[in-house]
């Protein structure tokens, strides 16, 4: 009974047959739509409006791949929306925590937040530039693997906004933890990157740098 609970492909098919009323593109576009509510009522000092919206917009981004792969309408231009917006709301929540009053532990909040927006919008970069410059063919984004891929980093983040109007210490806290797991994931890939290139014929036909 537990093996049948954690069913995930039986989980994957219930979610993507009912909520196949909707097509994956719309669903990615309502995960964005909640995002930016999200940050907006945050804006206000609405906290824990802002934790729903941007839960409830991190569980629609996982229904719309679900529902392509029931309808067999899985698109590439489906798959390049859903990454792209991923990076708009991952930028919305690190955005909320400028509206946060937080203490600071040496490094100006300012510039952690700033560092904490690049590691994290980079790696996803890394991977691609790399397959399309061709230095490592990963179509899949499986050969170069990362240490945090996006729903570890999603957990921290979101975990920081409901902690902190309980605790702006955890909230800072949990934001140092995905600014250090974040930027080893940068400096991880960047290493994976060059180590996987040996394995794939480097010269450029075209000669161009």
């Amino acid at each position: 009974m537990k093996k049948e609970f954690f069913n995930w492909p039986r989980l994957q098919l219930f979610v993507g047959k009912n909520f196949s009323f909707l097509s994956p593109m719309t669903w990615t576009w309502i995960s964005l739509i909640l995002a930016i509510a999200g940050f907006f009522v945050i804006t206000f000092q609405y906290v824990y409006w802002g934790f729903t919206l941007f839960l409830l917009s991190t569980l629609v981004d996982a229904i719309d791949g679900r529902v392509a792969r029931y309808q067999k309408n899985a698109t590439y231009i489906g798959a390049f929306a859903d990454g792209v917006i991923d990076r708009f709301v991952d930028a919305l929540i690190i955005m909320s925590y400028f509206y946060f009053e937080l203490p600071s532990w040496g490094l100006d909040i300012n510039i952690l937040l700033f560092l904490l927006l690049f590691a994290t919008l980079i790696p996803p970069f890394i991977v691609a530039y790399a397959n399309h410059r061709h230095a490592v063919p990963d179509p899949t984004e499986k050969v170069i693997w990362r240490f945090a891929f996006r729903i570890e980093y999603l957990v921290l983040f979101i975990a920081a906004i409901f902690f902190y109007p309980i605790s702006p210490t955890v909230t800072l806290i949990l934001i140092y933890v995905s600014f250090v797991l974040n930027w080893a994931t940068v400096i991880q890939s960047l290493i994976l990157t060059f180590i996987k290139a040996k394995n794939y014929d480097q010269k450029n036909p075209s000669d161009e740098y």
